[in-house]
């Protein structure tokens, strides 16, 4: 380097202690070591809260199984999604098949919440909101879209 600004550099030391970029450092392999809050969280918080029930409908190659969640009579809301989250053992297990099923029957009861990968499970007659990662033909069926961005601004 040379001309004036260059002069001016050369009085400076080669090294200019950071002692906030060590923190920066050890900040950022923090956050990404312990793991970060994933759409699967933000839906089974968004359940949890809810509701006393959660159906989640594990995908198999002969259909979808789905798995039936009860909040326990004393078990607090972040328990209750803190079970399902960890996929834990349900209350009960529906047969492998038509993953609509479960969601049909009580959407007309019902106000629903579906949080999908693949837009697959269309429940006639829904009503309620909808998240899905992938189109499909969910996007038909009755129930508002929602996008990543209003799962995380629901939370507050």
């Amino acid at each position: 380097m040379d001309g004036p600004a260059s002069a001016g550099l050369r009085g400076l030391p080669q090294r200019v202690p950071a002692p906030g970029l060590g923190r920066v450092g050890r900040d950022l392999f923090q956050y990404f070591t312990t793991g970060r809050t994933s759409l699967w969280d933000l839906a089974v918080w968004h359940a949890a809260a809810r509701t006393e029930e959660v159906v989640v409908v594990r995908r198999a190659r002969s259909g979808g199984e789905p798995w039936h969640y009860a909040r326990g009579r004393a078990e607090s809301a972040p328990a209750f999604a803190a079970r399902v989250r960890a996929l834990e053992r349900p209350e009960r297990r529906s047969p492998a098949g038509d993953a609509d099923a479960p969601a049909a029957g009580e959407a007309t009861k019902r106000h629903v919440l579906l949080a999908l990968v693949h837009g697959g499970v269309a429940p006639e007659g829904a009503s309620g909101s909808v998240y899905r990662l992938l189109p499909g033909p969910v996007d038909g069926c009755g129930p508002t879209r929602l996008t990543a961005g209003d799962l995380v601004a629901a939370l507050g």
